[in-house]
């Protein structure tokens, strides 16, 4: 199997060094506290959120976008977040290699959605409003999609599978979706054509 990268916990093996395991594990602690549970509760929030409003947009399942009378919040969507969070952690947790793959499938689930982006901009802006500014709407775009893909091409094999199985998974979503009617439309924004029905 894949091993884990020194340089994945290079700050707590120089601690584990100084001070012995007690040490490396304070260290650890401290930082789980310090940044990680304040991180994980902010993305926690804004994924929640996304699942939200996709919902009430009709783009996801329906109990999702289901709010809590009591304290204004989507529950559902907060609890699938936090039970997929935590079972995605235990599951790393038993691995070897848990740290740099779980890194590599973060860094990947960025990469593929900056691709998507890229490409959205090249048909936003080059196809759609048949935009003469090919630098900034067509060259820029591919240059950058084109480095993204270079470094996806390089990443972890795991996370290559499961970011392109995830890519796959919303591009059938977006396609039942398309077919149902409720494709994804942007009614707000200036220029934008609308796709979906109301």
């Amino acid at each position: 199997g894949l091993l884990r990268q020194p340089s994945d916990t290079a700050f707590y093996d120089a601690a584990a060094v100084a001070g012995g395991e007690t040490l490396s594990h304070i260290a650890s602690t401290a930082t789980a506290i310090s940044w990680g549970l304040a991180n994980t509760l902010v993305a926690q929030v804004a994924v929640s959120r996304l699942l939200y409003a996709m919902a009430r947009d009709r783009q996801l399942p329906s109990f999702l976008a289901r709010v809590s009378v009591r304290h204004s919040v989507p529950t559902n969507a907060i609890l699938l977040v936090a039970g997929l969070s935590v079972a995605l952690g235990l599951w790393m947790s038993t691995r070897e290699d848990g740290v740099s793959l779980l890194g590599s499938l973060v860094n990947m689930g960025a990469l593929v959605a900056f691709v998507v982006l890229h490409v959205s901009v090249i048909v936003h802006h080059t196809v759609r409003m048949r935009s003469a500014d090919f630098w900034s709407h067509l060259v820029v775009p591919l240059v950058g999609m084109a480095i993204l893909i270079f470094v996806v091409i390089n990443a972890n094999v795991m996370a290559q599978t499961v970011g392109l199985i995830w890519l796959a998974l919303g591009a059938l979503v977006l396609a039942v979706l398309y077919a149902m009617g409720r494709g994804p439309s942007l009614p707000d924004l200036p220029g934008s054509h609308r796709t979906g029905k109301d």
